[in-house]
């Protein structure tokens, strides 16, 4: 694969199922920014609903003929990805939307150091960690800021893996989050914090999050992806996870009550 880009070669995967609107504006967001025109950049749609109509773009659609939820996209991104020989993979939900710049910010990180295997941009939504230092109005409003924040682990909505790494590690374990994929995300970032590698939080992109679009859709409960989260991470870890990952014994309640600061060991400050 040859570009002319001095980014590391990309590809990029957005999950769906339905709500074709909030998928448009993913594309539309990559379209802005000229990324589905890079020659280093391969942009896919996984259309798990098999009814997406592509609105712009040099953009790809590929239709698994059945619901493979995020795990299943994902694992399939990064399986392509490393038999195409990508330096990178980036997937992203599609009920976000992208502040200017989007994916050469998000890239950044795998450009300024060897040891980055995960990457993710800031966001609007739960984790303190990952949370914007300014929470702007729109995405296309954020101003970027040179920051970059080590983290215990990355939030899936909008997240880069360094592919060649990520797949030495085993890449997302889809026997046990097989539901979805809630806390696959946590235990892949344990097991690069284990192996010496570094997972980060970049200010200079960032998304706002719609939340619960796909999981309202399909039927999801919160109660069940927390279960998911749960009963994986304390299989394949035990008791002890949270620990590894910054937080406190009380997170993940039932209900998702406690502010967030409450879910952390230590609340990160910005």
């Amino acid at each position: 694969m040859t570009s002319s880009s001095a980014a590391p070669s990309t590809m990029v995967v957005i999950p769906a199922f339905g709500s074709p609107e909030l998928t448009d504006g993913v594309v539309h967001d990559l379209c802005r920014d000229g990324s589905d025109l890079d020659p280093a950049v391969r942009i896919v749609v996984v259309d798990n609903a098999g009814d997406y109509v592509l609105p712009q773009g040099n953009i790809e659609v590929v239709r698994p003929g059945r619901n493979v939820r995020w795990i299943g996209a994902a694992k399939w991104a990064l399986r392509t990805s490393a038999h195409e020989a990508y330096a990178v993979c980036a997937v992203l939900n599609n009920d976000i939307r992208l502040s200017p710049g989007f994916l050469d910010g998000l890239i950044a990180p795998f450009r300024a150091a060897s040891d980055i295997a995960l990457a993710a941009a800031c966001y609007d939504d739960f984790w303190l960690h990952q949370r914007a230092h300014t929470i702007p109005q729109t995405a296309a409003e954020y101003v970027p800021r040179d920051v970059l924040r080590d983290v215990d682990f990355c939030d899936g909505t909008a997240i880069a893996f360094a592919v060649a790494p990520i797949v030495e590690l085993g890449g997302l374990d889809e026997v046990t989050f097989a539901r979805h994929g809630y806390g696959a995300d946590i235990d892949l970032a344990i097991r690069v914090r284990a192996a010496g590698l570094r997972c980060v939080v970049t200010e200079g992109v960032y998304v706002s999050h719609l939340r619960r679009q796909t999981m309202n859709r399909t039927g999801q409960s919160s109660e069940g992806n927390r279960a998911e989260i749960l009963n994986g991470l304390n299989a394949k870890w035990g008791d002890g996870w949270r620990a590894q990952v910054g937080l406190a014994p009380e997170s993940f309640p039932a209900h998702n009550t406690g502010s967030g600061a409450s879910w952390y060991l230590t609340p990160p400050t910005w």
